[in-house]
């Protein structure tokens, strides 16, 4: 079996990240290292929060807050690098939507559908959807420095947008509690 992740998403508030993990029976999760997009494999900046480890049995299940990750909330992708007793490791990645979401609503609510072609708003909107579905993929693909670089350039796309105040825009929360959150797991898209 290895080292098996149910789950790892951001949560709605940004505030905490759920991990679940099965190892194979008789091992245990010895350490797990954490990661964002601006400090990704850097081992010198890596946050260890394997003291949130139960380190008991096979099995793990934990909130990691932002507060232990030595952050106010977890924007941008996270990624937690989990060892085991064998020691066998899997790297996996986490990223919440819904800051790009509001962005990419506002902009396509402010397109002229009168004139396409010279319509600057249209080319934002467009540009933008291309470069949050190429981090998608290149999530679920495992290529992990792709999605950081298309992340990046989604972020200068927002920043160099006429949505000033895009970021600002508060998200209405569905009465089942789900905005959009993702998890690769095993680059398997898994959305909340």
């Amino acid at each position: 079996m290895a080292i098996n992740v149910t789950k790892f998403l951001v949560a709605n508030d940004l505030a905490s990240i759920d991990l679940d993990v099965n190892v194979t029976s008789g091992q245990t999760v010895t350490q797990l290292l954490l990661w964002s997009d601006t400090t990704y494999k850097d081992p010198t900046l890596s946050v260890d929060i394997s003291s949130l480890l139960a380190g008991t049995s096979e099995v793990e299940s934990l909130t990691i807050s932002a507060l232990d990750a030595g952050l106010t909330s977890f924007t941008g992708i996270y990624f937690v690098q989990i060892t085991t007793s064998e020691p066998e490791v899997a790297i996996v990645a986490t990223f919440n939507l819904t800051q790009y979401y509001i962005v990419q609503a506002k902009l396509i609510s402010n397109i002229d559908l009168s004139c396409l072609s010279c319509n600057g708003n249209f080319q934002n909107a467009l540009l933008f959807d291309l470069y949050l579905e190429a981090t998608k993929v290149s999530l679920v693909l495992g290529r992990f420095q792709d999605a950081i670089t298309n992340l990046n350039n989604l972020i200068i796309t927002i920043e160099t947008s006429d949505c000033d105040s895009c970021n600002n825009i508060e998200p209405l929360v569905s009465s089942a509690g789900n905005l959009v959150s993702v998890g690769v797991i095993d680059c398997l898209l898994t959305v909340v």
